[in-house]
C-alpha cells in the first residue's frame, strides 16, 4: 500500500540570530500525561467524595462516571479549550484505546494541536511575561504559558489541505472528514500516534461543529480554490449527531470547558426530536469549568439549567466541578482507567451506525 506523504515545512525567512533565539525559546517541552504511566490513586479520589468543596465534587463525579461506564450507556466527551497542547492529548488517546469514551464533540483547535504533535512537533513551556511582539517576529504562537512554532502550524494547515485533496470532491460532515483524516494518518509514513488515528481505529466518531474556526478550516479553504473540491456540510453534521443520539440509547456527557461543543452535545437530543426521532434525554453529566454561571453565558451554565431546555433528563444525575481542567480531568480519567483496568469494557463502535445510512 502506498503511504501518504507528509508535506514539508513552509519556508519562513529568519536571520541566524533569530533562529538561535527561537531555538532557545522552544526547548522545554510540555510533557503529555499518560494514564498508563502513573500508579493507582483510586483510594485517594474515593476519599475525596467524603471531604468537601471541589474535592468532594471530583470524588462524586468519579463515582458517577464509574457507575455508568459499567452499563451500556454511551459516553460522550465534549472538549474545548487548549487542553491537548496543555498536556491532555495523550490521556485522550489512552481513554480512546481503553474504551473509556464512545464519541467526541470538540473544538477544531484541539485537532490542530493533535495534528501538530502527530507530525512530530511539540508544545513548549514559557513564562507568561514573555515579549509577545518578539514572538510574532520569530513565528512563535503563545497559549498563556506555552508556545508552539507557527511554521509547524502552517504545516498542519497544509496537511489538512493534502487530506482534503486526497478524497472525492463532494460535501462531507465534520464527522466524515475527521474519520478520513484518522484513516489518512494511519496510512502515513513517520507520524506519531494521534487522537484522530486512535478514534478511527476504535470506531469513535468525532464531531467538530465549528470546524472552520481552526487550521482544518484554513486547509479546506486553501484547497477550495480548485474547480472541484470537497467542503463541509454543517446541516449534514447536525443530522448525523441527531441520528447518532437516536441510535446510541442511554447517554451521558463529560464536558470539559464549554462553548459550541457543550451545546452541540446536549442539543443533539432536541435536534433528534425535531427531526422525528424518539430519543431519551441525557441520563448523567459531569462538567469541569472555571466559567461563572451568573453572566448567563453557555460555558458557565449548569447541567440542571439545560433540563429546562429539554436537553437533559429531569432526573439527570449531574456533578459540576468548578475547577481547571488540566488538574481535574487527568484525575477523573485516571480514576476510571484504574477502576476499569480489570473489567475491560467493550467499546460501542458508534462510527459503525453510519455504515448503513
Amino acid at each position: 500500500m502506498k503511504q501518504n506523504e507528509i508535506p514539508s515545512m513552509p519556508n519562513m525567512e529568519l536571520t541566524k540570530k533569530q533562529e538561535l533565539r527561537k531555538k532557545s525559546l522552544l526547548h522545554k517541552q510540555v510533557k503529555q500525561i499518560s494514564i498508563n504511566e502513573h500508579s493507582d490513586f483510586t483510594t485517594l479520589i474515593e476519599a475525596f467524595a467524603n471531604s468537601s468543596f471541589e474535592a468532594r465534587n471530583l470524588g462524586k463525579a468519579a463515582e458517577l462516571y464509574h457507575k455508568h461506564i459499567q452499563t451500556d450507556t454511551a459516553i460522550i466527551w465534549s472538549l474545548s479549550g487548549s487542553i491537548f497542547s496543555a498536556g491532555l492529548r495523550q490521556i485522550t488517546i489512552d481513554a480512546i484505546r481503553n474504551n473509556l469514551v464512545d464519541a467526541l464533540v470538540c473544538t477544531g483547535a484541539l485537532f490542530e494541536q493533535d495534528m501538530l504533535e502527530a507530525l512530530g512537533h511539540k508544545h513548549y513551556i514559557c513564562d507568561t511575561k514573555i515579549d509577545d511582539g518578539e514572538l510574532q517576529e520569530l513565528y512563535i504562537d503563545r497559549v498563556y504559558d506555552h508556545l508552539l512554532d507557527e511554521i509547524a502550524l502552517r504545516q498542519v494547515d497544509i496537511t489538512f489541505k493534502r487530506i482534503a485533496e486526497s478524497i472525492q470532491p463532494k460535501l462531507y460532515s465534520s464527522r466524515e472528514f475527521m474519520r478520513l483524516s484518522g484513516k489518512w494518518l494511519s496510512e502515513a509514513k513517520g507520524v506519531q500516534d494521534s487522537v484522530m488515528q486512535a478514534a478511527f481505529e476504535k470506531n469513535i466518531p468525532i464531531f467538530i461543529p465549528a470546524i472552520n474556526d481552526c487550521s482544518i478550516g484554513i486547509g479546506l479553504a486553501i484547497q477550495n480554490n480548485k474547480k472541484e473540491n470537497m467542503s463541509i456540510d454543517s446541516i449534514k453534521d447536525l443530522k448525523e449527531i441527531a441520528f447518532l443520539k437516536s441510535e446510541c440509547g442511554d447517554s451521558g456527557i463529560i464536558i470539559v470547558g464549554g462553548g459550541v461543543p457543550k451545546n452541540y452535545s446536549q442539543d443533539s437530543v432536541v435536534m433528534a426530536e425535531m427531526l422525528g426521532y424518539n430519543v431519551d434525554k441525557h441520563k448523567f453529566g459531569i462538567q469541569i469549568s472555571t466559567a461563572d454561571q451568573r453572566d448567563g453565558g453557555l460555558s458557565g451554565s449548569t447541567l440542571r439549567e439545560a433540563i429546562s431546555w429539554g436537553k437533559n433528563d429531569k432526573n439527570m444525575e449531574d456533578i459540576m466541578i468548578w475547577g481547571e481542567a488540566s488538574v481535574f480531568f487527568p484525575l477523573l480519567v485516571g480514576y476510571i482507567f484504574n477502576k476499569m483496568k480489570n473489567e475491560k469494557r467493550k467499546g460501542r463502535n458508534l462510527s459503525t451506525v453510519f455504515d448503513s445510512k
